[in-house]
C-alpha cells in the first residue's frame, strides 16, 4: 500500500473520530419537565445521528469502489466504518425508544398537574444512556489500531457466546420456564 493510502486512511479516521465525537457530544440527556419541551432536542439529536449513519454509509461506498478496498489497511479501515455503523445505528434505535418514551409522557399526561407513567420517563432516560453508550463504542471502533479490526478477529467471540446456550437448549428435557410477575 502507498503512503498516499496510509495517509488518506489516517485522514478518515481522524475525521469520523471528531465526527462522532461531537456527535456523542450533542447528545444532552433529555430535560425534566413537560414532555413536549425535551421532545425537539432528542428528535434534532436524532437527526444528528442519522446524518452520522449517513456520512459513514457514503464513505463505505466511496471506499469500497476505490483502490484502498484490496489493500490489508483498506479493509481494516472499512471493517472499522462498518463496526461504527453498526454502533450508530445501535444509537439512533435507542434515540428511537427515547423519542417514544417522551412521546407517550407528552400523550398520556395531557393536563398540567397529572404525573407522567414512570415507565415513559425510564424509556426516555435509558434509551438516551444507551445511545450515549454506543455512540461511545463507535467511536472505540475507529480510534483502535487498524489491525484490532481486521476481519476475524472481532467475530470470533460471537459464536462462543452462541454455542453454550444451542446446547442448554438441546438437552434432553430442556423446557422453557414461565415465571409468574
Amino acid at each position: 500500500m502507498s503512503l498516499a493510502d496510509d495517509a488518506f486512511i489516517d485522514a478518515r479516521l481522524a475525521y469520523w473520530q471528531r465526527h462522532i465525537m461531537q456527535t456523542a457530544a450533542s447528545l444532552v440527556p433529555p430535560q425534566t419537565g413537560p414532555a413536549h419541551a425535551a421532545l425537539g432536542p432528542v428528535l434534532d439529536q436524532l437527526v444528528a445521528v442519522y446524518n452520522l449513519a449517513s456520512g459513514l454509509v457514503a464513505d463505505l461506498r466511496q471506499s469500497t469502489d476505490g483502490s484502498i478496498a484490496t489493500s490489508d489497511a483498506g479493509r481494516a479501515y472499512l471493517s472499522q466504518l462498518a463496526n461504527a455503523l453498526a454502533h450508530s445505528n445501535r444509537a439512533a434505535t435507542h434515540l428511537s425508544t427515547a423519542v417514544i418514551g417522551l412521546a407517550d409522557t407528552h400523550r398520556l399526561t395531557p393536563r398540567p398537574g397529572t404525573t407522567a407513567p414512570v415507565e415513559s420517563q425510564l424509556s426516555a432516560a435509558l434509551g438516551h444512556a444507551a445511545a450515549l453508550r454506543s455512540l461511545n463504542r463507535a467511536l472505540a471502533a475507529v480510534t483502535g489500531p487498524l489491525s484490532d479490526s481486521q476481519p476475524g478477529t472481532g467475530s470470533a467471540p460471537a459464536p462462543a457466546v452462541i454455542e453454550p446456550h444451542r446446547r442448554a437448549a438441546d438437552g434432553p428435557g430442556t423446557q422453557p420456564v414461565r415465571r409468574r410477575p
